[in-house]
């Protein structure tokens, strides 16, 4: 019995030369669309040509012997900017590829579907292995992919036809926030652990496409919340910068001139034991040498040079990853689960400007000061709850939060002992007391930033009466 492949598709990456591995090796018949068949006839391979329109009505019917369906369409938000009317962009969205590849998919007892070039070897590679043909299990898992291919693109043009073909627009669609939300990620890995030992995760979406893994053994739970927040935060800075990350929570951070000098600095935290590494440039084999005796779980950098990749090879309790793609920060959504559903809102994506601040006291900020408050302005907002970050030069001294009020935060900052001797303050919320100003000054800090609102006047007045730098900022410091 003859065995046909069916390839109708808009991206012909792979297809001319899967085409011709396919009719050399195993013997298959061809059928083609429009743009399919202009890459075959430039390799010289035989095709018949087939409507998009009766693609489905095709593979649906068990005499064509169609085994193999070859598919993938335009993305509809690609298809829909350009046509002018919602109407004529109806017509052009991919539907009969589509309707080919859901009837792909329920013929899954027959039938395999791929819809990405990477699959084609993967596809080439099971012929080559199964005599010419293709194994259930490879046939199941392409039809899954393939339905939820289908379900993405109708979800899609629903949200398409939200905004474009209502009689007034629906501003928050427009807005990002259409009146329906999926989430359709793909499962990524299983983590051994949850947070606690006897939960079970795993991590799902395109997070391991942002990162290559180098050296050490995969990540657990608290890692992957730690390297999404460093990598977010590392970006805040044009500097040489290095932090030390854990759970997910800033442990310290420095910026400077000198990378190396910096990185050498932060890792003499007292506390570095089990923390991420995070730097925006080189690291330098001392550095690394220092980070493996201060017992690092991880170190998250651009790049390694050979000579630091051998050494780290040696180390296999610490894992190194390197970023390898942006991360589309300006379409990033945040999304937390609540009893029900989820709660979504915008990534803060606002730089820090420090021309947006106002100057409320008398005592006027010093050059260093305005360095070293929108440094701790960057730290803060990174930071979850109400948090108090104590800041000298452009290196955190300490970052404590609190889980209802600065008051708390403060409190945790005077029992820490640490020096405050010329340093200046940034907090995150505006319920700051009166007193609290006074009392650190009385400790060293010279100037404060926290968000414009409370009682101004009041904490106005004791800024002058103790001879703190006191500043306000209108549009607060809104955490990502």
């Amino acid at each position: 019995m003859a065995k046909r492949a069916l390839l109708v598709v808009k991206d012909v990456s792979g297809v001319a030369s899967l085409a011709e591995r396919l009719v050399a090796d195993f013997g298959f018949d061809l059928l083609a669309n429009e743009i399919a068949g202009e890459a075959l006839r430039a390799k010289r391979i035989a095709y018949e040509p087939v409507s998009e329109i009766d693609a489905a009505a095709m593979v649906a019917s068990k005499e064509s012997e169609i085994v193999l369906v070859v598919a993938n369409f335009v993305d509809v938000e690609s298809a829909g900017r350009a046509f002018l009317s919602w109407k004529s962009a109806l017509g052009a969205f991919d539907r009969g590829i589509v309707d080919a590849i859901r009837a792909a998919a329920f013929a899954v007892d027959r039938v395999a579907v791929l819809g990405n070039p990477s699959d084609y070897e993967a596809a080439l590679s099971e012929l080559n292995s199964r005599a010419g043909k293709l194994s259930q299990p490879f046939r199941m898992q392409r039809a899954t992919a393939a339905l939820r291919a289908a379900s993405e693109f109708d979800f899609a043009v629903a949200q398409y036809l939200e905004v474009q073909g209502a009689d007034a627009p629906d501003m928050g669609a427009l807005s990002g926030y259409s009146k329906a939300m999926r989430f359709a990620w793909p499962r990524a890995q299983l983590l051994d652990t949850g947070e606690n030992g006897h939960q079970l995760a795993a991590v799902y979406g395109s997070f391991f496409d942002h990162f290559e893994l180098k050296s050490g053994g995969k990540l657990d739970y608290a890692s992957v919340l730690t390297v999404s927040r460093a990598a977010y935060f590392i970006g805040e800075f044009e500097k040489p910068a290095a932090a030390l990350l854990r759970n997910g929570k800033i442990v310290t951070a420095r910026v400077g001139d000198d990378l190396q000098a910096v990185t050498r600095k932060v890792l003499k935290h007292r506390d570095s034991a089990g923390a991420w590494l995070v730097v925006n440039g080189s690291l330098g084999r001392s550095n690394l040498q220092s980070g493996v005796e201060g017992k690092l779980r991880g170190i998250l950098a651009p790049g390694f040079s050979e000579e630091e990749l051998v050494a780290l090879r040696q180390v296999e309790s610490v894992t190194a990853l390197s970023s390898i793609s942006g991360m589309g920060y300006e379409a990033l959504q945040e999304v937390r689960s609540v009893v029900g559903g989820v709660l979504v809102q915008d990534k803060d994506r606002v730089a820090v400007n420090p021309m947006e601040w106002t100057v409320l006291s008398l005592a006027q900020p010093l050059v260093e000061d305005w360095e070293s408050l929108m440094f701790g302005a960057k730290i803060v907002r990174h930071a979850d709850s109400a948090a108090v970050a104590i800041i000298s030069g452009e290196q955190l001294i300490s970052l404590e939060v609190g889980r209802y009020a600065p008051k708390l935060a403060w409190n945790a900052v005077e029992e820490s002992g640490i020096g405050l001797a010329n340093t200046v303050a940034v907090i995150d919320v505006p319920e700051v007391e009166p007193v609290c100003l006074t009392r650190m000054k009385e400790l060293g800090v010279r100037a404060v930033l926290l968000p414009m609102g409370g009682e101004v006047e009041a904490l106005r007045q004791a800024a002058n009466d103790c001879g703190l730098v006191l500043l306000g900022m209108s549009k607060g410091m809104r955490r990502l």
